[in-house]
């Protein structure tokens, strides 16, 4: 029911879309050079007030490109449904590069890469410990 909705919503945003496309180059088409953009607003004004009649005269007038786009429109419609993913699986997350969504543990090879070398904490205190002895104290 979701889908049909969308698919419903989509069709009609990109119907008023064409509909003014074709609006305006009709308005061109018949005013040339001399279009402004009082004309302009007023065409616009006159397809939303009553866009059944635009329509209906698209379709008496047999308007190829009316009948193109909107079939286009439709199959492009069921296509953006059809491809939509219905559930989300939350942050896809690349494992080597992650930068989003990405707080977790670090594995071992993350940390020991090769530029530490892993030791024991009683052979890092007596490492410690011997570099402190060879120091003069004063």
């Amino acid at each position: 029911m979701k889908k049909l909705l969308w698919f419903i919503v989509s069709f009609l945003a990109f119907e008023v879309v064409i509909l003014v496309l074709i609006d305006f180059i009709l308005l061109l088409g018949e005013l040339k050079l001399a279009i402004t953009t009082d004309a302009m607003l007023g065409s616009v004004k006159e397809l939303f007030l009553h866009p059944v009649q635009a329509i209906e005269g698209y379709v008496a007038s047999k308007n190829p490109l009316f009948f193109i786009l909107t079939v286009l429109n439709l199959f492009y419609s069921a296509l953006l449904q059809l491809k939509r993913k219905t559930k989300k699986d939350g942050w896809d997350i690349h494992e080597k590069n992650a930068y989003h969504g990405s707080a977790r543990w670090a594995k071992e090879k993350e940390i020991l890469d090769g530029n530490f070398i892993a030791k024991s904490e009683k052979d890092v205190r007596e490492t410690f410990l011997q570099s402190l002895k060879g120091r003069d104290v004063e």
